[in-house]
């Protein structure tokens, strides 16, 4: 029921704060984000959405911002503000919760189309898919430390989720988008990466989401050859060994069309 359709004050009130609550837990982790994707955090179209999301910037809540790409018009954002971290929060919440906050005009244009399309991933992945658990890259460990750290992860993924099995058992995967090609050389590296992750037990597989079906199918088609050329094996265990072709399994490949 819409939030105009009900008649009771106290429950439009309860409904109205809830989408308010929704908004600042999905963006205490993701900082900033867009009206369209917010809209499908709390499930209502854009117009209502931005009636939200007006309020909440009223409240001091939210700040508005914008992103222009080389002139071309620019991209409303919404961020949230020092006061909304901390909004609702108990004083065991506040102890443990990321303080970072949005500041309007730190957004580089060259990062937010990776960004905002790493939050639809994320949505699909826990709207559509039923994925548990999201944890964005930022908060990751040793992402500070020097290179050969021992805490400090050989590749960082865009997030991880807890994807549902068919025995009823969550299973942590991670999710990467790929926007743009990278060089032979350096998908050797993520290769590699990944698996050192797998073999660390932090997931279990990957799944690279990119802008189209047919870029997905030539991704694929890359790591296997880089695999293969490069005799890229996976020891998970003395008497456990993955070869090439056992190793892309450990990979998956779609595209963000679908969603």
């Amino acid at each position: 029921m819409s939030e105009q359709l009900m008649k009771d004050p106290a429950q439009r009130k309860a409904r109205a704060a809830e989408k308010e609550e929704w908004v600042l837990e999905f963006l205490r982790d993701e900082i900033y984000s867009t009206t369209a994707i917010l809209a499908v955090e709390m499930g209502v179209g854009e117009r209502a959405a931005r009636t939200v999301l007006n309020r909440m910037e009223k409240k001091g809540l939210l700040v508005r911002d914008e992103v222009k790409f080389m002139g071309m018009r620019a991209l409303p954002l919404w961020g949230i503000t020092s006061t909304g971290v901390l909004e609702g929060l108990t004083p065991e919440e506040v102890s443990k919760i990321n303080l970072r906050y949005h500041s309007p005009g730190r957004v580089k244009p060259s990062t937010i189309e990776h960004t905002l399309d790493v939050q639809r991933c994320r949505q699909h992945c826990t709207i559509d898919l039923d994925y548990e658990d999201w944890v964005s890259e930022r908060y990751f460990p040793g992402q500070n430390e020097k290179k050969n750290h021992p805490s400090r992860w050989s590749k960082y993924p865009d997030g991880i989720a807890k994807r549902p099995t068919k025995d009823g058992q969550f299973v942590p995967v991670a999710l990467e988008v790929e926007r743009t090609r990278k060089t032979p050389q350096r998908y050797v590296q993520v290769i590699r990466g990944h698996l050192q992750n797998i073999k660390q037990k932090r997931y279990s597989r990957v799944i690279y989401y990119c802008l189209t079906q047919k870029a997905a199918d030539s991704l694929q088609a890359l790591f296997l050859r880089l695999m293969q050329e490069k005799k890229i094996k996976l020891y998970l265990s003395e008497d456990q060994e993955y070869g090439p072709e056992q190793c892309i399994k450990l990979f998956a490949f779609r595209s963000i069309e679908e969603f």
